[in-house]
């Protein structure tokens, strides 16, 4: 009886824990729905160039078997190599297909090939790109009753053989860092709440964004310092190349890190407690994973969902260190980047302001 009291009990407690029981009951509601979308390893929506130095009759059809592709959504029509090796560079393409100008005459005499030109920054869809352009071009083969075989000849721009490390690594630091900077701002006005503190910083002569400052600058400068432990690792440890600005990339880390901060100021600003901001950060978090290009390419999304995407920080932070890290982008390519997290930091700390201003009232 009295463990059935005590059940009673923790039943009742979660109930009349009006804000807990939204944690617990929406976000997944709405992320099983999102997420059945957003994870899947499936390669959609691709965009390729193609540059067809050869003109004949047997090229435009193997461009038309291209097109007539479920899985190609576009196919540019490129005049030289400098163009496509812009577009890989802003993502635009993953990769081109450039085709001699022999292809029509070895057609069916003797061995012809195509070259295949991938982003090697997104190893495992440009894999599995690959292999789809080796499946229609085995089908072309086939209609035109071609006797020796087609060949593709690939090549991967800034990771040419592929190494898992060159990729995974760049994204650990980045989620890493995440991960950290969210639980530190996160539990920063929380904890004052549990300790008692709080009402003491509201009569301080310290105004309100002075108080979030103080809450944010702590966290901002312990992560940044864990990002310079694995900026460290992966480059002596893991050997993955940094070809870019260290100037660069930490300018990019602060902004990062200050958006961040500003998300967990907020969720620290809207909870009592300390365990509803652990879990208000994992709402957060995981569809930061997900829909981010983390884990999946936002390529591969449904259209009504990729924009959901331009609102996760780490979706830019991710491009901006995989391009510094192993293609030394210039200032002008990261600006954009700077630009977006930074506006998306200052909307998340002007919204962590505002409610920390009523809650203080």
């Amino acid at each position: 009886m009295r463990l059935l009291a005590l059940i009673k009990k923790e039943f009742l407690a979660i109930k009349n824990d009006k804000r807990s029981m939204f944690i617990i009951i929406v976000p997944p509601l709405l992320q099983i729905f999102i997420f059945s979308f957003a994870a899947t390893t499936e390669v959609k929506h691709i965009n390729l160039a193609v540059f067809d130095r050869d003109g004949s009759y047997q090229s435009r059809e193997f461009i038309q078997s291209l097109k007539g592709s479920n899985y190609i959504e576009s196919l540019i029509n490129i005049q030289n190599y400098d163009d496509a090796k812009k577009m890989i560079d802003v993502k635009k393409i993953i990769g081109f297909i450039v085709i001699p100008d022999d292809f029509s005459k070895k057609l069916g005499a003797q061995d012809s090939k195509i070259q295949l030109i991938l982003d090697g920054r997104r190893s495992n869809t440009a894999q599995i790109v690959e292999s789809y352009i080796l499946q229609i071009l085995t089908q072309f083969q086939a209609q035109e009753e071609t006797k020796s075989p087609l060949k593709i000849y690939s090549r991967y721009l800034y990771n040419q053989n592929l190494n898992n490390f060159w990729w995974i690594v760049p994204n650990l630091f980045c989620s890493i860092t995440m991960l950290l900077a969210i639980i530190l701002s996160a539990l920063s006005i929380t904890r004052e709440k549990e300790l008692g503190t709080f009402e003491q910083i509201l009569v301080s002569p310290l105004r309100p964004h002075e108080i979030l400052l103080g809450k944010l600058i702590p966290g901002l400068v312990i992560s940044i310092a864990v990002s310079s432990v694995i900026l460290s690792l992966a480059i002596f440890y893991f050997e993955v190349p940094f070809r870019g600005s260290l100037l660069l990339l930490y300018l990019g880390v602060i902004i990062f890190l200050f958006t961040i901060s500003g998300v967990g100021l907020f969720i620290s600003s809207l909870c009592k407690t300390q365990q509803q901001a652990i879990l208000g950060s994992f709402v957060f978090l995981l569809p930061s994973f997900l829909l981010s290009g983390f884990s999946t390419p936002v390529e591969n999304m449904p259209l009504w969902l990729q924009p959901v995407s331009d609102l996760i920080p780490l979706k830019y932070y991710i491009t901006l260190i995989k391009g510094i890290f192993l293609k030394d982008i210039s200032f002008t390519i990261a600006l954009p980047l700077f630009t977006k997290m930074f506006l998306l930091g200052v909307v998340f700390f002007s919204a962590a302001l505002i409610l920390f201003k009523k809650k203080a009232s």
